[in-house]
């Protein structure tokens, strides 16, 4: 199984009041330069109302929409209160923070496997022209994830095992991961009945292994303490499918199987 031990989690807000829509219409109102609410917004824990009615009266204030947009991508961030909960004990896993409940949610494994694309199609016109293209995606049952996130900047919290035992990707590949940097992040393409993504491309010339680069989602995380981490993407994501998955996990071995941890942004 992914993580092994017990992590035991100290939050430390940054700031003793969380920043909210109230915070920065009374910020801008008061004159304060669009520079110094950014630097507030991004060192703040934060609890934004995002929704439609929240941005339309964050306009009706008067508020820069490029401040909104920090806003959007800062997400809410606001942490459990540190005072009447001084120390967070979570289960070594990959959890989503929810900030309207204040709760960590954790995120169960799904299996991504790797298949041939093209069947007898591809096979005809491999042995009628000698010219072909193949291509190996990783697909993921079900049309969507079971975890559904409403918001476009969620933020995640990766739980290692502090004693680096290691451990695999359902492929009984051992390796120590020890940080998010060993993971992507991978947008899916949804079809009727299922999530897919492509892993391998082959043709009579050649072939390339890998995901393609436009299919990863860029993210940052902060290193809290050991083997505890922040993650969060670097912009706000687009509404669709998305999962974590283990950088090694892109072997291009058909019928292979891997964890991956899916989730969807409403």
């Amino acid at each position: 199984m992914l993580f092994c031990a017990v992590a035991v989690v100290s939050v430390h807000a940054q700031q003793s009041a969380v920043v909210t829509n109230a915070t920065i219409i009374q910020l801008h109102k008061a004159g304060i330069s669009k520079d110094i609410i950014s630097t507030k917004i991004a060192n703040a824990a934060c609890s934004f109302d995002l929704s439609t009615e929240g941005i339309i009266a964050l306009k009706k204030e008067g508020v820069p929409d490029d401040i909104i947009t920090i806003m959007i991508a800062k997400g809410s961030t606001e942490m459990p209160n540190t005072a009447t909960n001084p120390e967070l004990a979570l289960e070594p896993g990959l959890y989503y923070f929810n900030p309207a409940t204040h709760e960590y949610i954790e995120m169960d494994a799904a299996i991504l496997t790797n298949s041939k694309a093209g069947g007898l199609g591809e096979a005809m016109e491999r042995s009628v022209s000698g010219l072909f293209n193949a291509k190996l995606k990783a697909t993921l049952s079900g049309k969507a994830a079971n975890m559904k996130i409403a918001m476009a900047s969620p933020l995640f919290v990766f739980v290692f095992d502090k004693d680096k035992t290691g451990f695999n990707d359902n492929n009984q590949a051992k390796s120590n991961v020890e940080s998010p940097n060993e993971f992507f992040l991978v947008k899916l393409a949804q079809g009727k009945r299922d999530r897919e993504m492509v892993v391998a491309k082959e043709n009579s010339v050649g072939g390339n292994i890998g995901i393609d680069d436009k299919l990863k989602v860029p993210f940052h995380y902060k290193k809290l303490q050991k083997g505890l981490y922040e993650v969060s993407p670097d912009n706000p994501l687009a509404p669709g499918e998305y999962c974590f998955m283990f950088a090694a996990s892109t072997a291009s071995t058909q019928g292979i199987t891997h964890k991956v941890y899916d989730f969807s942004i409403q």
